[in-house]
């Protein structure tokens, strides 16, 4: 796996798209940071690094637009489909949990580039921060953002490999990394349920807490809002995270390594 990691590493890090939204990132946060300096208007001082500095919520939205990217590369589409006639069951099932592993540490790399460029942002605007998280908050922090963004990360693998379709792939990234797939399901359930004589939002106020979306939101909130129990179900958003995120992307990648690779096997 090893050698296919670095395979993949080399492919992207020579692509010019890489570059291209790493300089998207830079100028989104560093512009306005820039010119909140130049002209005086903005806060007078934010309230701790991890909340209202930064702006991580679309963390999950890019990484899953750019596992989409990675799968769905038509110069790596065909160099799959030759590569794999030729591989064991075994071979295989490396090959498709790489693309996973690949794409989670993609990820980890665009939550750490973000925070340093939201950092520098922080230095670039002049404001002060009033209430600085310990760093185990911030190290925290930064896993319960990466830990929210797996699921979406390695579910659009999994839809890339089931499909093959660079469409269905990247529509299924920006809905689903967007929590607008989560929302809809949970409202035609809702609907079912109230039509069986339910009460009608009874579902959502009950499993929304629990959706990744909606504890990537949270987490978003900051380190303090993670690690903290004061909310609806009185249990923090870093643990919600391990229950439902952590498991969900295993499943994911289990699915695809063991399922997945069995189709169009020799």
């Amino acid at each position: 796996m090893i050698a296919l990691l670095r395979s993949d590493a080399y492919r992207v890090l020579r692509s010019r798209w890489i570059w291209a939204v790493a300089a998207i990132v830079v100028f989104l946060t560093l512009a306005p940071a820039l010119m909140m300096r130049w002209t005086n208007m903005g806060p007078v001082c934010y309230d701790n690094l991890t909340g209202s500095a930064l702006a991580m919520s679309g963390v999950q939205l890019l990484a899953a637009a750019l596992t989409s990217i990675v799968c769905c590369d038509r110069t790596d589409i065909g160099f799959a489909r030759s590569i794999l006639s030729s591989l064991g069951g075994r071979a295989r099932m490396v090959w498709f949990a790489e693309k996973s592993v690949f794409s989670l540490a993609l990820a980890a790399a665009l939550t750490v580039l973000a925070f340093a460029v939201g950092l520098l942002g922080l230095l670039a605007s002049g404001v002060p921060v009033a209430n600085p998280e310990p760093a185990w908050q911030v190290a925290a922090w930064l896993g319960c953002t990466w830990l929210c963004a797996a699921p979406y990360v390695v579910l659009t693998v999994l839809v890339a490999h089931l499909t093959r379709s660079e469409g269905v792939t990247i529509a299924f990234a920006m809905l689903g990394a967007g929590g607008l797939l989560e929302g809809g399901l949970l409202i035609g359930i809702d609907f079912l349920h109230a039509l069986a004589g339910g009460e009608f939002l009874a579902v959502t106020s009950a499993v929304g807490p629990w959706l990744p979306a909606e504890i990537a939101s949270a987490v978003g909130a900051g380190a303090q809002a993670t690690l903290s129990a004061e909310n609806a179900v009185q249990l923090a958003p870093a643990l919600r995270a391990l229950i439902v995120c952590l498991p969900l992307a295993v499943a994911a990648i289990a699915a695809d390594a063991l399922l997945v690779s069995r189709r169009d096997a020799a």
